[in-house]
């Protein structure tokens, strides 16, 4: 396979919804090799769109050049509902090409993208119990959803 992996690169759901940290990595100095491997990867995984939760518009002319799709909402320290909703239903109107293979990515795999994530399964209606969506995302990522989490996903 050409390429090379996302650092925590996860299918959320297979083949349509995926995340990652920051393609190149993260920090001050990106870098530009490894940034080019990993979207020949995602390229591969037909991947073709991204959305970036980063605070800045870092990369997003560089995706589009390369042909990908980009959408970018700016993730402040504290995300309220009015927030959680523009995300949820930027990602639903992503999501409603079926054509879309999208990856979500952030500096790292922080707290809140986990969360962010299992609520948009409650909130697509894709899963109706908030813990059942708790457990999926705990078990792709392979560890426990930290409180700050918990609390973005929706009661129902």
């Amino acid at each position: 396979m050409a390429g090379l992996k996302p650092n925590d690169f996860h299918w959320i759901i297979e083949g349509r919804l995926a995340v990652s940290e920051c393609i190149g990595g993260g920090g001050l100095t990106p870098r530009k090799i490894r940034r080019e491997e990993e979207v020949q990867w995602l390229k591969s995984q037909g991947i073709n769109s991204i959305f970036s939760l980063l605070d800045s518009d870092f990369n997003l002319k560089n995706y589009q050049e390369v042909g990908f799709r980009t959408y970018h909402f700016p993730l402040g320290e504290e995300i309220n509902k009015d927030s959680l909703k523009i995300i949820f239903e930027a990602i639903k109107e992503a999501l409603s090409d079926k054509d879309r293979k999208l990856l979500i990515h952030r500096e790292i795999l922080d707290e809140e993208v986990p969360g962010i994530l299992a609520g948009y399964l409650i909130y697509s209606k894709l899963l109706k119990d908030p813990i059942l969506a708790r457990t999926i995302l705990e078990k792709i990522l392979e560890k426990p959803l930290s409180p700050k989490a918990i609390a973005l996903i929706p009661s129902k």
